[in-house]
């Protein structure tokens, strides 16, 4: 556990005002999603005027902010082209991606591991060490059938504190109102949001701010 204030990712950034609002806000990273079934996806056109956007802004605001792009079971060509033509930072995997795949990405990866209920802990660090051998960082998040994430939906934080180390984030179910005792009570290296700073599907400039200010370790 870690005593400084958690990193911040925030995802599924799908309009110029909150890249912008996010890298003004000095949040760690941005993901843009790559997953075609998702609701967060962006098509080739807005995905490179967005990267294109982020990049000129974060250097001119000497920004460290970070692009991180979501894929799902992505073909590994593709995967790879489109690091380069959106100049991604970070690739993070959704899916069931093994080793033997992640070793062929180019950039540098977080990798997502679902928590199942009652999932066991042993069987859990086990994929977390394994992941990490060809893995920059872990998200660990809520495991749905409908979704590889943005669910909305929490696991048990209690159950699995013991995991909450260096360079993994937590994700699922947090937002403005849950994420100032998340904070102070297991004090996560980072943490990752989505649906939580949302409010008709699109992202919430105020929850943003909230979410921001609320996540500050006390």
């Amino acid at each position: 556990m870690y005593k400084n204030n958690p990193k911040i990712k925030i995802c599924g950034i799908k309009e110029i005002r909150t890249a912008k609002l996010l890298v003004d806000l000095e949040v760690d990273f941005v993901g843009l999603n790559f997953i075609t079934n998702s609701s967060r996806y962006l098509n080739e056109k807005n995905a490179k005027h967005i990267s294109d956007y982020i990049d000129d802004y974060r250097k001119s605001k000497k920004s460290q902010i970070q692009k991180v792009g979501l894929f799902l079971n992505e073909k590994i060509e593709k995967l790879n082209h489109l690091t380069k033509i959106y100049n991604l930072d970070f690739v993070q995997l959704c899916g069931n991606e093994d080793i033997e795949y992640i070793s062929m990405v180019e950039k540098p990866v977080i990798k997502v591991v679902h928590i199942k209920k009652k999932m066991n802990f042993d069987e859990l660090k086990n994929n977390i060490k394994s992941f990490f051998s060809v893995s920059k960082y872990i998200i660990l998040d809520t495991f749905s059938k409908s979704s590889a994430g943005g669910t909305g939906e929490t696991f048990d934080w209690s159950e699995y504190k013991k995991l909450f180390n260096k360079n993994i984030f937590i994700a699922g179910g947090l937002n403005p109102d849950n994420i100032k005792d998340f904070s102070n009570s297991y004090l996560p290296w980072a943490i990752d949001v989505s649906s939580g700073v949302e409010s008709n599907k699109e992202k919430d400039p105020e929850k943003i701010n909230l979410f921001i200010k609320n996540s500050k370790i006390h």
